[in-house]
């Protein structure tokens, strides 16, 4: 209890600074990264939802271009989606983290997620990767970057031009499972998928994990 006191004085004390400048934002944790609530949410979900419950997919909603995400900001819908997928049940469960509690279930299907994605032509591309979600989890093994890495890469891919170009555009992140090629073999991993998009136009790129080349997709 004292320290959401705390934190709620702290927060009214520099509301008057912008949410991504707020020094205060990393201090507090109130700024994520996808990965860092992983491991949160598959307690919560192991808990209450299967024993056997493994990640399927994160949603990142209105990403910041730093690649977080600010739990406290409430002027516009976002957030970090976890799809969790359980073999035994064949069914998912989405959760959200919040501050200052465990990671919340959201009434969530796989349509109403992909209802989210503004942009028509990207949203239909996507259609056939969330439906491998109910079915594919992204392995324990599995390497992938942080969804900061992840925005440094698409960035320099060409997203930081659109930014330039697109003044007030928005940003989504997906994580998706996927295999990579090394020479060990073929070893699990998952992709970034990140949409920009703004008015009437937007850009798609994919970030293979495995290689860290960016692409159009």
């Amino acid at each position: 209890m004292k320290k959401l006191i705390l934190l709620s004085i702290l927060l009214i004390f520099f509301s008057g600074c912008d949410d991504e400048s707020n020094p205060l934002n990393d201090i507090l944790g109130t700024n994520i990264t996808a990965k860092e609530k992983v491991a949160d949410v598959k307690i919560e979900a192991r808990a209450n939802f299967a024993s056997d419950a493994q990640l399927t997919g994160i949603f990142g909603r209105n990403v910041s271009s730093d690649g977080k995400v600010n739990l406290v900001d409430f002027s516009s819908v976002k957030g970090f989606i976890y799809m969790m997928q359980s073999e035994s049940l064949e069914e998912n469960e989405f959760y959200m983290p919040v501050i200052a509690s465990d990671p919340v279930k959201l009434p969530f299907n796989l349509n109403d997620l992909l209802s989210f994605v503004q942009d028509l032509e990207t949203k239909e591309r996507l259609g056939g990767v969330f439906g491998l979600l109910s079915t594919v989890a992204i392995s324990e093994s599995a390497s992938y970057p942080d969804s900061d890495e992840a925005m440094v890469k698409f960035l320099n891919g060409g997203g930081q031009a659109y930014l330039s170009a697109n003044s007030g555009a928005k940003i989504d992140l997906f994580l998706v499972p996927s295999k990579s090629i090394t020479i060990n073999g073929i070893e699990n991993s998952a992709d970034w998928i990140c949409n920009f998009y703004g008015g009437s136009t937007s850009l798609t790129l994919w970030l293979n994990s495995g290689t860290g080349i960016v692409t159009t997709f």
